[in-house]
């Protein structure tokens, strides 16, 4: 659950961030491309784009649809690890609490060194690395920031003849193409989250399963919800980000199965 939440945070943290702060008005260029996360995040990005527009017929939205997938396919061996560290951070959970309460009316010094002892040696009996569970959430958090600054900023995004896919204008914000694709994604996110609490779940005692049933409600609200409100207010552009996200989600969900989920 420390994942999810650490996911919820970062989330707000983004809607926060797009809608308080103004996207520059200049395209993302070597030129315009200014400070450490513009040369470093979004100029990177925004060219692997251009050049995917190039090797894909002029097609910016195909291009974006196809950046998005890449960069989730590469980041998921990290995925895997991560869905990994959660399914045995649930399996040793009635054991860390075992020592918890061991050392709970246990201030001093010697007691609570002796507690993380025994911490790191269930750490070590488990090959469990507590860090690991909260790479992706973090990883992603630049990366959505990444994707959204490229899109909005991309040189392509204005150009009337290049940022049309299928007839819709890829800048076009707050229009009916974009509450459609919003609902499309919202509806996307609903299923994914179901599928992932579901393989949540599956891998918790009956006591997990209180404590954190409720958390599993808001997430599956929450998320959609966010969704939603963030793919009417920004370019349809970064929609598709969204709408290929949520697929390769689903996917990775399907693929990466918690072990002793039940099917």
């Amino acid at each position: 659950m420390k994942k999810k939440l650490s996911l919820v945070l970062c989330f707000v943290l983004a809607i926060g961030l797009l809608s308080g702060c103004a996207i520059s008005p200049e395209p993302i260029t070597a030129e315009t491309a200014s400070g450490l996360w513009d040369k470093v995040f979004v100029l990177p990005l925004a060219s692997f784009i251009t050049l995917l527009y190039k090797l894909l017929a002029n097609n910016l939205g195909f291009a974006i649809i196809s950046a998005t997938a890449i960069v989730r396919l590469v980041l998921m061996p990290l995925y895997s690890k991560s869905n990994k560290s959660m399914a045995v951070m649930q399996e040793i959970q009635p054991e860390m609490q075992r020592i918890q309460k061991k050392y709970e009316n246990k201030k001093d010094q010697a007691s609570q060194v002796k507690m993380q002892q025994e911490m790191m040696e269930l750490y070590k009996k488990y090959n469990y690395n507590p860090m690991m569970g909260c790479v992706l959430p973090f990883l992603q958090m630049p990366i959505f920031l990444a994707f959204y600054q490229a899109i909005s900023r991309h040189p392509l995004i204005k150009d009337a003849g290049a940022a049309e896919f299928f007839g819709i204008n890829l800048g076009a914000t707050g229009t009916i193409p974009n509450y459609v694709l919003a609902f499309i994604v919202a509806g996307l996110t609903i299923y994914s989250q179901r599928l992932m609490n579901k393989n949540m779940a599956a891998n918790m005692n009956s006591q997990q399963n209180q404590t954190s049933n409720m958390m599993m409600k808001v997430m599956t609200y929450y998320f959609p919800f966010a969704m939603f409100s963030i793919t009417i207010g920004t370019p349809f552009a970064f929609g598709l980000y969204f709408l290929t996200g949520q697929i390769m989600t689903i996917v990775q969900s399907l693929i990466f199965k918690r072990p002793g989920a039940k099917k």
